[in-house]
């Protein structure tokens, strides 16, 4: 289902458009990183929602959900609520193009910052009943080798929200699965979706949105109702050509055989009709009659019956 099929009023903190909305809020973003994972974020220095990135027209563009920087850390959050088929392979994509976008021309390696991808699953996105899934890279030759490329990937699995030990972790993915403000962040949390979800200007750019999404539905089904036609008329015509061309080759293969037969069968018989003239020419030669009246009982020509003599 995507981000602008349900109604208004049936948005919550687990659907894109108001996670994103309410993410906007520095002090609560920081607080939702610091819990998620654990991690002490000072100054932010970047903050964006819904952030395009196309760091080249002729390459994959992609849209993130809350992108931020601090002085050591770039952390980009996604909220997934279904299509968890290929998230590892999104995941290796965002944080490339976060690095590419983030990281200013002439800087080291060296200086590259921690790059933190963390998807928030309502659902279990890999089946294995986990709260959380984190990336660890390793050495295959030696595991005990540390290969530490400042990058991170992190799946949090709501749906196995009791399983966590960690009540404050525990309490926001709870909120996101069940919609159940329990502790006094995710009651901040609730608030900040209510106060969203009043404000005129939200509903009007949701529904704006919605209006866009709708007229794009009804072109492609006019658009495939036309492809539609298009198609059944070229495969129509397509049937037609090679029906009739089948038919045609069969009918001249017919005609063309009897007329061979015919032909055949006629030019036989002339030639056999040739032959007994030849020998009747041969026979009356030989029986000394008159040139003039072989002739007349062969129908063939003096030069031919003298060429016999």
């Amino acid at each position: 289902m995507g981000q602008f099929s349900k109604k208004w009023e049936d948005l919550n903190f687990s659907d894109n458009y108001i996670f994103c909305k309410v993410m906007r809020d520095e002090d609560l973003c920081k607080q939702f990183i610091e819990i998620l994972l654990h991690l002490k974020i000072d100054k932010i220095t970047y903050l964006n929602t819904e952030q395009i990135i196309e760091n080249n027209y002729e390459n994959k563009g992609i849209r993130l959900d809350v992108l931020l920087k601090d002085s050591s850390k770039v952390i980009n959050l996604e909220m997934q609520t279904g299509d968890y088929d290929d998230l590892i392979l999104r995941s290796r994509y965002y944080q490339s193009s976060a690095d590419v976008n983030t990281v200013p021309r002439r800087s080291r390696f060296k200086d590259l910052k921690e790059n933190y991808v963390v998807f928030i699953c309502k659902d279990d996105p890999f089946g294995y009943g986990l709260p959380c899934y984190t990336k660890k890279t390793i050495f295959k030759e030696n595991p005990q080798i540390s290969y530490d490329d400042k990058t991170h990937n992190v799946f949090y699995n709501s749906s196995a929200y009791s399983k966590v030990e960690d009540k404050e972790i525990r309490s926001v993915l709870e909120f996101i699965y069940k919609l159940k403000a329990n502790s006094a962040f995710t009651k901040q949390l609730e608030a900040s979706v209510d106060i969203a979800k009043q404000k005129g200007t939200m509903k009007d750019e949701y529904m704006y949105f919605q209006d866009i999404l709708e007229d794009e539905k009804e072109q492609a089904r006019e658009l495939g109702h036309s492809e539609g036609l298009a198609a059944g008329l070229a495969e129509g015509l397509a049937e037609g050509k090679a029906k009739g061309l089948a038919e045609g080759l069969a009918e001249g293969k017919a005609k063309g055989l009897a007329e061979g037969l015919a032909e055949g069968k006629a030019k036989g018989l002339a030639e056999g009709q040739y032959s007994n003239k030849i020998e009747t020419a041969k026979r009356m030669l030989n029986e000394n009659c008159n040139i003039d009246f072989i002739m007349k009982i062969t129908s063939l020509s003096k030069e031919k019956i003298l060429s016999l003599v």
